[in-house]
């Protein structure tokens, strides 16, 4: 789940999800769709800061799943801090390629190359 907020001073509708935010509107959904991901990357709505943070204890260990299913666990990550902690230590090219994706797509500026 992510909350996301109308950054537009309008109304915005994100039709795939079935949305029209009021101008400064958080919502929050159950998936991204791929017109509210394209929203967040033209910055009509922004990640809410008011996301329950995810417990250290449930983060993954990429380095033994295969390259497809570390690649799939990254594109449901949501937290800009964990994603550059995998890009640290991530050797697989396919992978460190998905959490650099990622990290933009979640709003983080600083990716570590």
């Amino acid at each position: 789940m992510v909350t996301i907020k109308n950054e537009r001073p309008g109304i915005l509708i994100i039709p795939d999800a079935g949305l029209k935010l009021l101008p400064g509107e958080s919502i929050t959904v159950e998936q991204r769709t791929d017109q509210i991901k394209h929203a967040l990357k033209q910055k009509l709505v922004k990640r809410s800061e008011e996301e329950p943070e995810v417990p250290a204890e449930q983060s993954v260990d990429l380095s033994s799943m295969n390259a497809t299913e570390a690649i799939a666990e990254v594109n449901q990550m949501d937290d800009p801090d964990l994603l550059q902690g995998y890009m640290q230590t991530e050797k697989r090219k396919t992978v460190l390629d998905a959490l650099g994706d990622r990290l933009e797509e979640v709003g983080s500026g600083s990716v570590v190359d």
